[in-house]
């Protein structure tokens, strides 16, 4: 078959393709030219073009921070914190749990993995009450410990209260436990013989060889913890501790500052698009990498 004819052959599915890739961009698309738009296209009766004639790139500058009470820069900043700390943080827990379910043999372990496995079925709003409620009691706790008055830990309106209910997931164990498993149990045997304990296998033989899906974890627990909006919203009540998600819901509620509302959604989105371009290669091989044992 000549190359045309297999263009030719192949050129319906490709058209079908362009079409969903089409509409799939047009939302972001259009946030793109509204945060250019100047606020006058937006007060007056007609509907914005769908091209600037007059780009207003200063929309960007003020969803930064530069001349506005409520930055978006800050937020930004609240949010890197946040996405990396729990990142960081379920790679270390998933990656010593999935360790253990992978290459230990200890009672009830079956039972205590089915356990990690229930809880991803457990939607985040039937917990979130009982998460507040703890982070209400532990900021309380600890303001009333004067010896702890120097730590300045704040559960509530505080990086520790953002975070806590995140540093470990059941999803992470899942995810690397599968991987571990498609290790061959050889090489654990040879790394006995060779003197190495459990650690200086996680670390120097089994990491280095499930990079993939630990890439992938991170890339999922990034995104997640960049696109949260609920628990930010009912643990924050400072305005300088808001997430950039929670600040683009505020700037978008202020019709006077509608266009630099649609800046921020595009400087928020910027990340997640730089992360998942630059590691897209690892999203589908750690999920997949470890569906059939080795």
């Amino acid at each position: 078959m000549t190359f045309a004819a297999r263009w030719l052959r192949r050129l319906p599915s490709y058209a079908v393709l362009t079409i969903c890739a089409a509409l799939l961009l047009f939302p972001l698309y259009v946030t793109f030219v509204f945060s250019l738009h100047p606020l006058s296209e937006f007060l007056g009766d007609g509907v914005p073009s769908l091209w600037p004639s007059d780009p207003q790139w200063g929309n960007y500058f003020e969803s930064g921070g530069g001349v506005s009470n409520t930055p978006i820069g800050r937020y930004l900043f609240n949010s890197v914190v946040v996405a990396v700390v729990i990142t960081a943080a379920q790679l270390i827990t998933a990656t010593l749990s999935a360790y253990a379910f992978a290459f230990l043999r200890f009672p009830g372990r079956d039972v205590l993995f089915a356990l990690f496995l229930a809880t991803m079925m457990v939607p985040l709003e039937v917990a979130i009450i009982p998460n507040f409620q703890t982070m209400q009691w532990l900021d309380g706790h600890f303001r009333e410990q004067a010896w702890l008055s120097w730590t300045q830990i704040r559960w509530i309106d505080g990086y520790p209260g953002l975070v806590a209910p995140f540093l470990a997931t059941g999803f992470g164990t899942f995810l690397l436990r599968q991987a571990f498993l498609t290790i061959p149990r050889e090489l654990r045997d040879a790394a006995e013989m060779d003197g190495y304990g459990h650690f200086r296998f996680l670390f120097f033989v089994v990491v280095p060889l499930a990079r993939g899906a630990l890439a992938t974890l991170a890339i999922f627990a990034f995104l997640q913890a960049w696109n949260q909006y609920l628990w930010p919203l009912l643990v924050t009540n400072d305005p300088d501790m808001r997430t950039v998600q929670i600040g683009i819901a505020a700037e978008a509620n202020d019709v006077s500052r509608i266009n630099v509302a649609f800046a921020g959604t595009i400087t928020a989105f910027l990340p997640m698009l730089l992360l998942v371009v630059a590691f897209q290669r690892y999203l589908v091989r750690g999920l997949f990498g470890g569906s059939v044992k080795g």
